[in-house]
Formats: C-alpha cells, sequence, structure tokens
C-alpha cells in the first residue's frame, strides 16, 4: 500500500516522501483489531511542528503520521463489536498519540489496522472530509468547555475561532446556552457568526488585543476565555477582561513548543506576590477519545455541528497540506483524500 513516511526531523517538504510499506494484515479470528480502508485523514498542527522538532526514532518505523481518519472496514476480527464487523461500514477512527508519534504508526496510509476501542460508526450520509476531524479537535473542544465548567449564561471568549478546535468551541458553547465572543481574522468573521458567535473580533484591527478587550468588555467581563491559539498577552492582561473566579483555557501552541511550555508553568504556579497573574491558567493537552467522538457524530448526524473543512489534498500532495497547515490560517480542518474511491 502506500503511505507517507517521515524520514528526517524537518518540514514537510524535506522530511515527508511517498513510498509503499507492507499492508496491515487481516486481523486473526481472536482479535478485535479492525482493518480499515482509509477514506480521508485530518492533519493536526501539532503533528506538523513535532515533525520540526523530534527526530525519527530509530528502533520504531516506519515513521507514518497523522491520528484521525474517516474509512470503510475492510475486515475485523471475531471480538469487535458487531457493528464494526460488517465490511463496508463506514466509520471514523484515531491512532494513539504515543503509538504514533514513538513508534510511527500514524494513519496516513492506505489502509491502517487499529483496535476496536478507537473505531466508531459514522453516518454514511455524513461528508467524509469532516467526519475524518471529529475525534482531535473535538476531544479538544470537549476537554476545555468540561474543564472550564461552560454552562448557560456564561460569557465565554473562544480566542481562534475559525481554527479546527476553535469552530467546535463556538457551536458546542452554544448548545449549552454560553453567549460566545469569536476572535479570528476579518476574513473569517462571516463563517464564525454562522457557527453561532454572539460577537466577534477582528485580532488585525486591534492591536494589541488585550488593550481592546479592556476597553471593551472591562463592565461585562468574561467568565472564561478559551485560547486555541496560545496567546501569552492574553492571559497576562486577563484581570482587565476577566472574571475574578475566571479561568483562561490553553490548547495553542503560536509561540513554538518550548515556549508555551514554560508559559504553562508559570502561569499555573507562579504566585501573585512574585509577579504571577491573579486569574486561573490552566493549560490542557486532549488525546481523541472514543466517547467523545461517538458524541459528537450524534450532533453531526442530527444537524447540530459542523466540522468545517478547510480545503482537501489528494493523496500525493500531502506536502501542500502541510504547508497549508503551517500557516495557522486554515479555516477549520485542512484534510488529504486518500481513497480514491
Amino acid at each position: 500500500m502506500r503511505a507517507w513516511v517521515r524520514t528526517k526531523r524537518g518540514p514537510a517538504k524535506s522530511t515527508l516522501q511517498l513510498t509503499s510499506i507492507p499492508t496491515p494484515d487481516v486481523p486473526t479470528e481472536s482479535s478485535s483489531d479492525v482493518l480499515i480502508r482509509v477514506s480521508h485523514v485530518s492533519l493536526q498542527v501539532s503533528t506538523e511542528m513535532m515533525m520540526k522538532a523530534i527526530p525519527s526514532l530509530p528502533f520504531s518505523g516506519p515513521h507514518v503520521p497523522e491520528l484521525e481518519l474517516s474509512g470503510h472496514v475492510v475486515a475485523a476480527g471475531s471480538r469487535a463489536p458487531a457493528e464494526l464487523r460488517t465490511p463496508g461500514t463506514s466509520v471514523i477512527a484515531f491512532q494513539n498519540p504515543l503509538t504514533a508519534m514513538l513508534m510511527g504508526y500514524g494513519v496516513l496510509a492506505e489502509y491502517v489496522r487499529l483496535p476496536s476501542s478507537q473505531v466508531c460508526l459514522i453516518d454514511p450520509a455524513v461528508d467524509m472530509a469532516s467526519a475524518s476531524g471529529v475525534h482531535c479537535s473535538g476531544s479538544a473542544a470537549l476537554n476545555m468547555i468540561r474543564t472550564a465548567g461552560v454552562r448557560e449564561g456564561h460569557r465565554v471568549l473562544v480566542n481562534g475561532a475559525s481554527g479546527s478546535a476553535g469552530s467546535l468551541l463556538v457551536q458546542l458553547c452554544k448548545i449549552r446556552g454560553a453567549t460566545v465572543v469569536g476572535v479570528a481574522s476579518g476574513g473569517n468573521e462571516a463563517m464564525v457568526r454562522e457557527l453561532g458567535a454572539d460577537e466577534f473580533i477582528d485580532y488585525r484591527r486591534h492591536v494589541p488585543l488585550s488593550a481592546y478587550l479592556a476597553q471593551t468588555y472591562a463592565d461585562q467581563p468574561f467568565d472564561f476565555i478559551l485560547d486555541c491559539v496560545g496567546t501569552q498577552e492574553l492571559f497576562v492582561h486577563s484581570p482587565d477582561y476577566l472574571m475574578p473566579d475566571g479561568t483562561v483555557v490553553n490548547i495553542g501552541m503560536l509561540e513554538g513548543i518550548g515556549v508555551t511550555v514554560w508559559n504553562m508553568l508559570v502561569n499555573s504556579w507562579l504566585p501573585t506576590w512574585l509577579g504571577g497573574v491573579p486569574r486561573r491558567y490552566i493549560g490542557i493537552s486532549s488525546p481523541p477519545k472514543r466517547d467523545d467522538a461517538i458524541y459528537l457524530a450524534d450532533l453531526m448526524e442530527q444537524g447540530r455541528l459542523r466540522i468545517p473543512v478547510d480545503s482537501v489534498f489528494p493523496m500525493e500532495d500531502a506536502v501542500g497540506a502541510y504547508e497549508r497547515i503551517a500557516t495557522q490560517r486554515a479555516r477549520g480542518k485542512v484534510v488529504i483524500k486518500v481513497s480514491t474511491e
């Protein structure tokens, strides 16, 4: 089968190769695994960053990147759930992030074999490109909302509201009855408002953003700031527009992995008497969860949630897809169409 393989540390154009590797074995009778013909793969910003920062480990391989996909069942072991054993069944699935990053067994390939605990059904009427982006962005958005405790009546600022996680946050916060102010570039205003945002802020028009927020929202501060970008300035000045018992929840890494990790440590642990910000800060990572995907897939099937797709690239142009996601200007998911069927 064809797969994209990472050969070394570096940007996609210098490290990725489309090559042939062995097709996974058909699951044995006693197995609970599922063999899937991949339809679409959604790319992660974190994967693109990791490829530049972390070398391929010599004891692992074949260093196939990516975590989440949509596809169709080819075969499954007898211990897999009955609903996953019928060939042709439409599914969404994910790879364990540690398995993908450390061992190299990602999903940017024509076939993948995964434990059934990482696979769930999707209505075949749902667009497969959109469905491929359910797991990672969906689990991240749900984790942010649950960590913050967003509920009806809250005022929430979503920074990066047009991105893959931010676009879901806007919708999920509205489902919970919150008032949402979305931050993105002006060209994405129509999209963010269509997703349900009550107000929109163009960060390019208001520099620095923190000064505009302080001027506009000092008298009606937010209960929560959900930051999908990783803007340190937003937290540093948050007492000007965030409730005293409010929280900043961050998943973004705009300033790079090292700087973001340092900021998370300082923001979380530096006491106010040493100059710490008198607001709660939580930096989280959100590995995909099957239960989250089932819940989100149900919302999609009901028409209450949509996963915006920025662009779909052919399998042969994965490098172009990674270059698009590296701009951090994608409006929703960047997707690779693997199967031609």
